[in-house]
């Protein structure tokens, strides 16, 4: 007989904000600085983004991420993680879409004890800085998730299988 399966760490999903968000990279939603445009009907942002993906010939590629509500329901549990050492990648959800970042640190290796997530809601995304090492895309049901990230000859995806079961709730 095989001994039961442990029961996984849960880590619950936060509330994205700019200030918690800082060390894995930056909040993509309007600031204060914006300015009127189109005979004053919008406020345009400029500059919500700082994009890192020139490195070694590396270039911009816009990408449309769709998933499917088979495949993302809660809890969801952890399987890898993944980070991009040659540039940043952003993840902005369409229309009512949610995402989740889950990160765990911009060491060697994904720092499983320090695993944080954020719930992305509508209106909001997020710029990961090059080397923070994140879960592969979750999203809350099915959803469209525009991503912006480095394109070059080469792949820049370093992946790493995950050694303790994890799992992420919505708090």
């Amino acid at each position: 007989m095989s001994a039961p399966e442990p029961t996984p760490r849960v880590v619950l999903a936060q509330p994205l904000t700019a200030r918690a968000f800082a060390p894995y990279g930056d909040l993509l939603a309007p600031g204060e600085a914006g300015r009127e445009i189109n005979f004053g009907t919008t406020q345009r942002f400029d500059d919500v983004a700082r994009l890192d993906v020139q490195e070694q010939g590396g270039r911009a590629c816009v990408a449309l991420f769709r998933t499917d509500a088979q495949t993302h329901r809660a809890p969801y549990p952890l399987r890898a993680f993944e980070r991009h050492r040659l540039g940043s990648q952003s993840f902005i959800p369409l229309g009512a879409s949610r995402c989740l970042a889950v990160l765990a640190g911009s060491g060697d290796t994904p720092d499983e004890a320090a695993i944080v997530a954020f719930l992305i809601e509508p209106g909001q995304g997020v710029t990961l800085r090059r080397g923070v090492w994140h879960h592969p895309l979750i999203t809350v049901g099915a959803a469209d998730v525009l991503v912006i990230e480095r394109a070059a000859a080469s792949e820049d995806c370093q992946v790493m299988a995950m050694t303790t079961r994890v799992e992420v709730r919505l708090g």
